[in-house]
């Protein structure tokens, strides 16, 4: 099927973004821009669009920014997520927020409008921990911790409510498989204390999604997701296309393999010539990043979206050309649509001179914030490469 998943996209009221614009989006999308210029807060987005029909997804992705739960409350976290007026918003006040999305692509969805509105109730007996309080909840039932919980006292809550427009019934149900013959709104309710009801308030018949995966700049370090992430590889039967990229980054990698020695836990090896059979914390952040994607990449083709923060890390400046090159050829290959963010000159140069890169394969956005505005300015072909290798000039 020709095009792109997303050819355009326009964020309104998400986090600090108002009325951006990326118009002409190409195969690999490089955003650049100074601290706090929305770089970030794009990936997000974009995450939350590839599963419209999904509420729940605002939980992960607030997760992945404050993985260390530094906020107060999941409706702290919440409430930051959409566009705040006049400075610090009061805590006590309950707060309402609205952002819209809208697409242009060959994913049907044309327009993702979400509101949260807070308020204050007694939570329901029926309720599931979330993930970061189920440690919690297991100290408070063994040592009687945490009474708190079980006050059934006026407790806060937010409601989040996606409406949804495709782009018709007919041509939707022939695009995907299962796709919804109208729209309907999808609500979530989430209780301040961390915990849900037991699933949505409304749902919609079917749930349309796009593949995608975000990966940080600590998912190379963790063990779940690599294992996660190589073991859905070599399901699918595409550990080849990922042995490949890891060859061409260093040819004595043999095999890449998920194995438990001990029998404890499972753990990602690989099989080097000079090494043998070594576990991958001995090697470099730089395989690390590049197994991660070689594990990721495949399971999101046929139009799948990869949304990469700080593309950069962990990977030294001499191997950057290499793995960004793997990165564009397999993308294109695969087709999967890739969105990077870097705050790295070296690491743009890469993209920009990788002998694969065509024009309209590889586009930069370089994105900067006004009080009023989020403003864009596109790169790509000929301009972005004379504007970096002949004037030198410094797009970030």
């Amino acid at each position: 099927m020709a095009g792109l998943s997303f050819e355009r996209v326009q964020i309104d009221g998400f986090r600090g973004l108002r009325g951006l614009d990326l118009d002409g989006l190409g195969r690999v999308n490089i955003l650049i821009g100074a601290n706090d210029s929305g770089k970030t807060s794009v990936l997000e987005a974009l995450s939350v669009v590839c599963k419209p029909s999904d509420p729940k997804e605002w939980l992960t992705m607030v997760g992945r920014r404050d993985f260390g739960r530094l906020d107060e409350t999941i409706i702290q976290s919440l409430r930051w997520c959409f566009t705040q007026m006049g400075g610090l918003a009061e805590p006590e006040e309950l707060f309402s927020g609205r952002c819209e999305i809208e697409c242009q692509g060959r994913f049907p969805l044309r327009r993702l409008a979400v509101t949260l509105a807070e308020g204050t109730g007694q939570r329901p007996a029926r309720t599931k921990a979330l993930p970061f309080v189920r440690a919690r909840e297991r100290l408070r039932q063994v040592r009687g911790l945490f009474p708190e919980l079980d006050d059934q006292s006026a407790m806060r809550f937010v409601d989040l409510v996606h409406n949804v427009s495709w782009e018709g019934a007919t041509q939707v149900s022939s695009s995907l498989e299962n796709a919804p013959r109208e729209a309907e709104p999808v609500e979530l309710r989430i209780w301040e204390n961390g915990v849900e009801p037991s699933g949505t308030i409304r749902s919609v018949r079917a749930r349309v999604s796009l593949p995608c995966e975000t990966l940080t700049p600590y998912s190379y370090q963790t063990n779940r997701s690599q294992v996660s992430s190589l073991s859905k590889q070599v399901i699918q039967g595409d550990s080849d296309q990922g042995l490949i990229m890891l060859q061409s980054f260093d040819p004595d990698v043999m095999a890449v393999q998920v194995l438990s020695l001990r029998g404890d836990r499972p753990a990602i090896y690989v099989e080097h010539r000079r090494l043998g059979w070594a576990p991958l914390s001995v090697f470099g952040d730089a395989m690390r990043r590049s197994i991660l994607l070689a594990a990721t990449l495949p399971r999101l083709k046929n139009g799948g979206m990869l949304l990469i923060d700080e593309v950069e890390t962990g990977i030294h400046i001499k191997a950057l050309g290499r793995v960004f090159q793997w990165l564009i050829e397999s993308a294109r290959q695969l087709d999967v649509q890739v969105f990077v963010t870097t705050h790295s000159l070296e690491a743009l140069d890469a993209f920009i001179l990788a002998p694969c890169a065509r024009a309209g394969d590889v586009v930069a956005f370089r994105l900067s914030g006004t009080d009023g505005a989020s403003k864009v300015k596109r790169f790509s072909g000929d301009l972005l490469l004379g504007l970096r290798q002949e004037r030198g000039l410094d797009l970030r």
